[in-house]
């Protein structure tokens, strides 16, 4: 690994940030696994007051689509729902549509189970908003454990990996932070093979989180060391429960290499939310 992993070095030459969050669009299938996104989008959305919109395409076979979704909007008891329902077409392209109609709008989305997540095929629903979406995409696991969360996230795991994606997971946790109040814990994880590598990397944890607490972030930095990445990180969300995890997506491939294998294995195992971290190019 070089002395200066390329994501601060970059960091410090981008000053680009996405924009605020400013809509929460949840897509419903008429299944009780989809609607599992609304609890982590609902807490978001209350804490900045801003609208959490209920999107669904109508499909003539199964009208429940369309029907249910008013039913699960007032359910809700949060002023600031809206439904949207579209009557023809693909959801894939209709949700990617409708979130570049503001540029502050988060998709969120909730995967339906462990073995279907792990053979999704390519022109999936999932697969196409991770891939073409500008912006960060949260996402529910299907082991999401709604129940031991608090009111409202007040903690944010950034999974740091030394390539040039951290440069999406540092944007996007310096935005994220600085709306919902969240204290970063900047976690890398290294092989026990590499003994080389902590001290060099957690020079640069130290500075990225002194640079997190100068620009008025509450930042610490963790460096660990496990055989299986996947599992480190989530051992470290069950020490610190009830965050949000912010990991990175490639936007290529097909869906398990779109994710990284990492990120696809944490996804389909954690309980908590995961905020997918769009790669420089598109912020």
């Amino acid at each position: 690994m070089a002395d200066v992993p390329p994501a601060l070095s970059r960091r410090r030459k981008d000053k680009t940030q996405p924009p605020p969050i400013e809509r929460l669009i949840v897509p419903l299938d008429g299944t009780h696994e989809a609607e599992t996104a609304i609890t982590p989008a609902l807490k978001i959305a209350r804490q900045l007051q801003i609208p959490l919109e209920l999107f669904t395409v109508h499909d003539p076979v199964r009208g429940r689509w369309a029907t249910g979704i008013d039913s699960v909007a007032g359910e809700i008891g949060y002023a600031h729902v809206e439904v949207v329902c579209v009557s023809a077409g693909w959801a894939g392209d209709h949700l990617i549509h409708s979130a570049q109609e503001t540029p502050g709008a988060v998709i969120c989305l909730a995967t339906h189970n462990r073995d279907r997540f792990s053979r999704m095929i390519t022109g999936s629903v999932t697969e196409h908003v991770i891939r073409h979406s500008a912006r960060p995409v949260l996402m529910v696991g299907p082991e999401y454990e709604p129940a031991f969360e608090p009111d409202q996230y007040r903690d944010c795991i950034v999974c740091l990996d030394g390539s040039g994606r951290d440069e999406a997971a540092l944007h996007t946790a310096r935005v994220w932070a600085q709306q919902l109040d969240l204290t970063l814990h900047l976690v890398h994880i290294d092989s026990p093979s590499k003994p080389e590598e902590p001290r060099i990397y957690e020079e640069t944890l130290a500075s990225l989180a002194s640079d997190f607490t100068q620009a008025g972030i509450r930042a610490d930095y963790s460096h660990l060391t496990d055989s299986d990445i996947a599992e480190g990180i989530m051992s470290f969300q069950t020490d610190t429960p009830g965050t949000l995890a912010v990991l990175t997506s490639r936007n290529r491939g097909v869906t398990r290499w779109v994710l990284g294998s990492v990120t696809a294995t944490v996804l389909a195992h954690t309980t908590s939310p995961v905020l997918l971290a769009k790669p420089a190019q598109h912020l």
